[in-house]
């Protein structure tokens, strides 16, 4: 489907989903409030078929060729390459191989995350080359050799200016558990890109059970046609929505009073993917909240014990990927060396105070360069060290915001805003932004859902108008601003009450002590 099509007809069903949602809730009529009816039912699955491109997926393959690089084989052989040797080795097994390819000139220096002369790399080659056993090395070289032989060599060349196996060790023992054995092939490949469908569909039965078939809808129709993950992101990919598999299960425990369990599914996702941890601030300041009320807070103890076993559990998983404890010390490692990499396609608050004109028109960028983004990236690093104070403020203050609408809501309610604790705390790749599926779990239901439809149909138009002109940077920065406003807009009227509330109970204990 060319990308022109693709955004025409999700722009157009994104819109037609407003007008539904909005009908529905009006509508007179014989059905429940938790019942979605046909019109509604149909809409979800048209979402979900629009998210597929119609059957169409990547094009020639459902396959994510790019990720299952990267994920296929950084976890099959994660004790050899680790964080550091993905791209040294293909190169090492490619020049083996003799394709009859020349070399790619540049390639991102994993260990210092530039990109540099492959010519320099030559060290490094030999150094993750001698990790192998000399049977390892030659499943490597036949893995390998699929990817090369599937894609046009420009596209691996691509793939090697990426920034490489990040995952925790976590997710690596979860992934190796369904790539260790198995060579690279379409068929395996295809096997592994359905894993994500298959967690997603689990997720989305448990919704519907738990909060009946409308919010199950309109959830389903949400992650459908959402412009910030389309399948061209991960779709195909390997194992790369497990963590959105566990949050939306782990809420759904949440409403049905599973705290424990609840607890241990948000540790998986926040030891696969960190930020999931903020879904657990919400129901943090529920607990507060019971506290100050005098109310039964033994739920809070049993979703604190889930998590923290958890954790620990996924400690161990992660030491047994291959190179003990040292796993954990090198994806820290890992972490910092990422830490002042900025992406063009990341969404957060940071880029509401640090995008400018000249970011927006890439007049910091390059592409007589190897690496097109240096300066820009730079710049950011120069610009979020010089507003730092600035930053920590506004993050503290969605932050309040946040927690102030928290103190108003059920449980699962409130978890549902780890979506805004997360925008306030971090910048994410735009197709992390799934986790808006989760808004119709949370207060409001369709009002916020029918709103988040309208931005997204937005997104669909601007993309349309600037075809020719757009940029990452541009269009990223602008889902930043969309996002904001979203986040405030939901979050205010609950927290305006509770300001209200807690300024009453001020002045009362205020005229108390007066007498």
């Amino acid at each position: 489907m060319q990308l022109t099509t693709e955004l025409w007809i999700k722009g157009g069903l994104s819109l037609l989903a407003v007008f539904l949602i909005i009908w529905r809730h009006k509508m007179p009529g014989k059905l429940k409030n938790d019942q979605a009816g046909q019109i509604l039912g149909v809409m979800a699955v048209v979402a979900v078929l629009a998210y597929t491109n119609f059957g169409h997926f990547h094009g020639s393959s459902m396959v994510h060729h790019w990720e299952q690089f990267h994920y296929f084989l950084g976890s099959k052989y994660f004790p050899e390459v680790g964080y550091d040797g993905i791209y040294v080795a293909s190169l090492a097994a490619e020049r083996e191989l003799d394709l009859g390819r020349g070399p790619q000139p540049h390639m991102r220096d994993l260990r210092t995350n530039e990109v540099v002369r492959v010519a320099s790399l030559v060290n490094h080659m030999n150094e993750v080359r001698n990790r192998f056993s000399d049977e390892r090395w030659q499943t490597f070289r036949t893995d390998t050799r699929y990817f090369l032989e599937a894609s046009r060599y420009d596209y691996i060349a691509r793939i090697r200016k990426d920034h490489g196996y990040n995952p925790t060790p976590t997710w690596t023992f979860t992934a190796r558990i369904f790539s260790r054995w198995p060579a690279a092939s379409t068929a395996s490949l295809k096997a592994l890109a359905w894993l994500d469908p298959i967690l997603l569909c689990g997720m989305f039965v448990m919704i519907f059970r738990t909060f009946g078939t409308r919010i199950g809808c309109l959830a389903v129709i949400v992650f459908g046609l959402g412009y910030p993950w389309r399948f061209d992101w991960v779709g195909g990919a390997f194992l790369r929505q497990d963590w959105m598999a566990a949050v939306g299960v782990a809420i759904c425990l949440l409403k049905r009073k599973s705290f424990g369990l609840a607890g241990g599914l948000i540790a998986y996702a926040t030891m696969v993917r960190v930020f999931p941890g903020g879904f657990l601030v919400g129901p943090a300041v529920v607990f507060v909240r019971h506290l100050a009320d005098g109310r039964p807070t033994a739920w809070f103890r049993r979703l604190a014990v889930g998590f923290g076993v958890g954790v620990v559990l996924c400690l161990a998983a992660g030491s047994l990927t291959g190179t003990g404890l040292r796993a954990w010390t090198d994806f820290k490692w890992n972490l910092s060396k990422h830490h002042g990499t900025w992406l063009t396609n990341n969404v957060g608050l940071k880029n509401v105070l640090l995008y400018d004109r000249a970011t927006m028109r890439r007049d910091d960028v390059d592409f007589r360069l190897p690496e097109p983004w240096i300066h820009w990236q730079a710049k950011m690093n120069r610009l979020q060290n010089e507003r730092r104070p600035v930053l920590l403020f506004a993050s503290a203050l969605f932050l309040a915001v946040a927690a102030a609408a928290a103190w108003r809501l059920e449980v699962h309610e409130a978890a549902v805003l780890g979506t805004a604790v997360a925008f306030a705390v971090v910048v994410l790749t735009c197709y992390y932004w799934v986790m808006l599926l989760l808004v119709p779990l949370g207060r409001g239901r369709w009002g916020p859902t029918a709103a988040w439809l309208g931005l997204n149909t937005a997104l669909y138009g601007f993309h349309l108008a600037n075809l020719a002109t757009l940029s990452f940077e541009m269009l990223y920065g602008l889902l930043s601003w969309v996002l904001m406003f979203f986040f405030l807009a939901w979050t205010a009227p609950d927290a305006v009450r509770t300001a209200r509330e807690g300024l009453i109970w001020v002045r009362s204990r205020g005229a108390k002590s007066d007498r």
